[in-house]
């Protein structure tokens, strides 16, 4: 199996490709920047190109089995600054992408990375399951609940298989500590560097943290699916508070981690926590590392990290 992952430089690209790369799979890179061979040594190979654009690496991959879509240019703090832009960017380039797949022989099946806290927007249940209702509250996840639309028609129209993976709070080695999204990369870099955190309200926010090679895993899974079912979600299947997270950081430097208090943001649900029973049933995967134990994994790793 040939697996090719749009943005496989990343931070989970990386844990996606060595998971593939452990089952067999041919796994390729196509990504704006390369890696060293050192730091991905799974990779057969990688193609510097723009993701959207299949003729820019198409031919050089050799084709594709399976196509891992983690290609996003926003997250969604940028997403609801230039929606525009997100539209432009990352929805109509997955449409080039689409339109560009039908001319190929052979069909390779799409895994597309979506979100499970954005696209379902503010919870009527918790845990949320897939038939949740889907309201974005940002242009984020408005974008990505788009993508996932025009897959199914893809697949219902020009038979591209295609399995959806509704990420929690992906979390672990490699995720970048200096941007605006990874909550448990920031506070434990902002530690480790006695710097205060910023705690939005009392901490009691809840959300849901999976282990990036956990998730990993779950991409292996919905590769080999051959069940009815298109979408999963895809987490820790647990709440983690903010002062939870405090906590265990705290525990694993042996200090208090010193923060600053803001007031609560209006539009941060108290709770949102993803339903993972699906994708236990049909893919027959679950998370396995403790959180804890993942915290670690990652502190370690951003030891190395200036």
């Amino acid at each position: 199996m040939r697996c090719v992952i749009l943005g496989g430089g990343g931070f989970l690209g990386r844990h996606i490709g060595r998971a593939m790369a452990g089952e067999g799979a041919e796994v390729w890179s196509v990504d704006r920047s390369l890696l060293a061979a050192t730091v991905a040594p799974w990779l057969a190979g990688e193609v510097q190109a723009d993701c959207f654009d299949l003729s820019a690496w198409w031919d050089m991959v050799g084709g594709a089995d399976v196509i891992v879509h983690l290609a996003s240019s926003t997250v969604p703090a940028t997403a609801s600054e230039d929606p525009i832009g997100d539209v432009q960017a990352n929805l109509v380039g997955t449409l080039r992408l689409l339109h560009d797949l039908r001319g190929k022989a052979a069909r390779p099946r799409l895994l597309f990375a979506s979100s499970g806290g954005a696209v379902y927007g503010r919870p009527v249940s918790v845990p949320l399951s897939e038939e949740h209702l889907t309201m974005p509250m940002g242009a984020y996840g408005a974008t990505k609940l788009a993508i996932e639309h025009h897959l199914r028609i893809e697949e219902a129209q020009y038979g591209l298989p295609i399995r959806i993976l509704r990420l929690s709070n992906p979390y672990g080695e490699w995720q970048q500590p200096h941007g605006v999204q990874g909550v448990i990369a920031v506070f434990a870099h902002r530690a480790l560097h006695s710097t205060p955190v910023d705690v939005w309200g009392d901490g009691s926010v809840v959300r849901d943290f999976v282990y990036a090679a956990d998730v990993g895993r779950a991409f292996v899974a919905a590769a080999r699916h051959q069940g009815e079912s298109r979408i999963f979600n895809v987490g820790g299947g647990l709440g983690t508070s903010v002062n939870d997270i405090l906590v265990t950081l705290e525990r694993l430097l042996g200090r208090t981690v010193e923060r600053r208090v803001f007031p609560a943001r209006s539009f941060d649900p108290p709770v949102n926590v993803l339903d993972i029973r699906r994708a236990q049933d049909e893919l027959k995967w679950k998370p396995e590392m403790a959180f804890g134990e993942g915290v670690a994994k990652a502190v370690d790793w951003l030891r190395t990290v200036a």
